[in-house]
Parts: C-alpha cells; sequence; structure tokens
C-alpha cells in the first residue's frame, strides 16, 4: 500500500529505525548496521519540515549510541565513524527540509498572488444583466484551492463558468489557470453551449492526470433565460423574486471534465426579480464545530439584498461565523446576478441576518444590534 500522508511517512521512518535497531542486535557485535540509520532523516527530509527532521535525526543519533553502548562498540572507530556519518545525515536531511520548505512558501506566495490576479471580484452590469462575483478564502487556515470562475460576453449572451478543480495546493492553481483559458477560448467560437463543454473537455486532457477533474457549471444567460450545462458541479440556486428558492439540479447528473462526461442542457427562463447564486463546495460544504452544513434555503434568504455586492458580502459574512470554531475551511467562488434594473426584491436590514445555526434558521451574530 502507497504512504500517501505525512503521518504514514513519519511511521515508515519509525519503523525503518526500529528494523534496523533490532537487526543490528541480532545479529550481534560482529556485524554493525547503525550507519543504516541515516535513512531516517533523509526519508523525514521529503515530507517534513526542518524541525521534524532535526527531531528524527537526533531520534536516530540516539538510538545509534544505545546500540553502540549495549554493544560495547562506542570506543570502535569504525562505529565512531558511522556515528560521525549519521550526524551529518542528519545535518544535512535538516537543510534540506529547511530549504525545501522555503521554496514551497515562496513557490504558494506566487501562487497565491497569480490566483488573485486571474480570479479578482468584480461587479459589472453588461447585455440586460448585473453581476457581482467573489473569491474568498472560508477560514485563516484554507488553503490555496482550485476554485475559479471567469465570463465571457458573446453574440449568444453572457457566459459563464464556475467549478472547482480537485486538490490542493500549486496543482489546482495551474489547473484554473488552464480551464479559464480554455473556457475563454471555446466560450467566443462556439456558438452552442454543448460544444464549449465538449472543447473544454478536449482542451483539458492534456493538462489533467490520471487522477484530476474538474467539476464545473457552465452557463449562458440573458434577461429572460438560462442555460446550464453541469458536469458534476454543486447546482445554482434559483432566487424567485416569489416563491422559494430552488437547485437547479440537472435531469441528468454527468461526471466532471476530465472523466469522460456526458453533458445536457438545461434552460430555466428568468421573470423579473428573479437572481442567480452559483457557488463552489467552500459554501454548500462549510461546516461548523458540530459538523452542520447551511442550509441553501437560508442562503437564499441572505442574497435578499437589493446591491448584489452587498448580499454577497452578507452570504460570506454569515460562512465566517458559521466556520469559525470550525477546524476545516475551504475557499469559496460566488457569483450572484439577475436581470438589470430590477428593484423588485425588499432588502433585510443588513444587520439583521449574519450567521445561521445549526438548525439552519438565520439568527443574529454576537455583537450586533
Amino acid at each position: 500500500m502507497p504512504v500517501t500522508s505525512r503521518t504514514g511517512w513519519l511511521w515508515l521512518t519509525a519503523f525503518v529505525g526500529i528494523g534496523i535497531a533490532v537487526g543490528d542486535v541480532a545479529t550481534g557485535a560482529a556485524t554493525s548496521l547503525i550507519g543504516l540509520l541515516l535513512v531516517c532523516p533523509l526519508l523525514a527530509s521529503t515530507q517534513h519540515g526542518w524541525r521534524v527532521t532535526a527531531a528524527v535525526s537526533g531520534a536516530a543519533t540516539l538510538l545509534a549510541v544505545a546500540i553502540g553502548t549495549v554493544e560495547h562498540a562506542l570506543g570502535q572507530g569504525d562505529t565512531q565513524v558511522r556515528l560521525l556519518t549519521l550526524v551529518v545525515a542528519g545535518v544535512y536531511g535538516t537543510w534540506c527540509a529547511h530549504r525545501s520548505t522555503s521554496l514551497q512558501q515562496q513557490l504558494e506566495k506566487v501562487a497565491v498572488a497569480a490566483q488573485r490576479a486571474i480570479i479578482q471580484p468584480t461587479d459589472f452590469c453588461i447585455g440586460g444583466l448585473e453581476v457581482s462575483a467573489r473569491y474568498h478564502s472560508a477560514a485563516a487556515q484554507a488553503h490555496i484551492g482550485g476554485d475559479l470562475y471567469a465570463f465571457a460576453n458573446t453574440p449568444m449572451g453572457l457566459r459563464l463558468l464556475i467549478g472547482d478543480v480537485r486538490g490542493k495546493g500549486l496543482p489546482p492553481v495551474h489547473l484554473s489557470a488552464a480551464a479559464i483559458g480554455h473556457f475563454r477560448d471555446a466560450a467566443y467560437t462556439m456558438p452552442d453551449l454543448l460544444d464549449v463543454v465538449r472543447e473544454l473537455e478536449t482542451r483539458l486532457a492534456g493538462d489533467l492526470g490520471a487522477e484530476d477533474f474538474i467539476t464545473v457549471v457552465v452557463a449562458e444567460v440573458d434577461p429572460h433565460h438560462v442555460r446550464l450545462v453541469n458536469c458534476g458541479h454543486h447546482a445554482p440556486l434559483h432566487l424567485p423574486a416569489t416563491g422559494a428558492p430552488a437547485l437547479l439540479t440537472p435531469p441528468v447528473p454527468t461526471t466532471p471534465i476530465g472523466l469522460a462526461p456526458a453533458p445536457t442542457v438545461q434552460e430555466i427562463p428568468l421573470a423579473a426579480g428573479d437572481r442567480l447564486l452559483f457557488y463552489t463546495d467552500g459554501l454548500a460544504e462549510a461546516r461548523d464545530r458540530t459538523g452542520s452544513m447551511p442550509d441553501l434555503q437560508v442562503i437564499g434568504q441572505l442574497c435578499t439584498e437589493a446591491r448584489l455586492d452587498g448580499a454577497l458580502d452578507t452570504v460570506l459574512t454569515a460562512l465566517d461565523h458559521h466556520t469559525r470554531h470550525s477546524a476545516t475551511g475551504d475557499d469559496i467562488a460566488l457569483i450572484l446576478l439577475q436581470p438589470a434594473h430590477d428593484h423588485a426584491r425588499r432588502a433585510p436590514h443588513p444587520r439583521e441576518v449574519r450567521a445561521f445555526g445549526a438548525d439552519g434558521a438565520t439568527r443574529r451574530a454576537a455583537g450586533t444590534g
């Protein structure tokens, strides 16, 4: 079974060290295996920072000294050479771990800057539509993620993409940028929405690894209709001016991009006062400390402020309160749109809707008036 976690690598390192020690004692003083303990700090340095690597190096050195003491071999020249080699290997492994961590931090800073440049908050009015979009980290401990969105104003209407690349860290940032670029190319050149998705799948085939995929919703919107293609993503939320919010779940679900989807098109009429909320799993799967996730019906209530940007800010504030004491966090991409010049909605006082409880009911946050 492959070792896929840092904890697993640490256990592997411990087992290797114990195995070498047992083997050395079992073979007696005639055969010394303590030099092999240098494998331990080198293994640790491949997956851990310099502190853990230094601790492993120290433990390996102490273990070697203990073995030498048991075998009465510490005074022998070859044992001292092996101990010195082990110390040097530990120092080298610690230096490598520190260098790798520093490089990783620098790359992540560059990736964050690139991600913010690619996916910027935006508010605009075009083609008879008002649009607001936000990208937000749901918690201080959130990692670089693969959430993405993009827009293209085409003769067929405003086309948009929202999606989530599997995984965290640097690779999803690369895939996000590739997906956005391929979407924009296809959105302007493909008259049919299904062809846009098929072209996206074809072009991303060279970028996606064997286990990579991207959940996406591709939409084509005008003031009276929205056409959707959903490939394994969370269903958008339709917020009618009158009536309850409804998820636009595809009648025939399909797989994400990268897993050979068979997409179909949904068409939904838009009336005056209607809104559409597109989102990623940072919203749909946000958990509080009890493990409860937000009710999308309640989120729909938070989207009723007159200004779209104010509505999204209210949703993000509620999510911050919801996940404040949670051990998990994820990035969030949100798009809220409506037909332009629409004032049919009544806006609740923005300080009255700040959070939602585990039961899904809206409530005031502590400290609000």
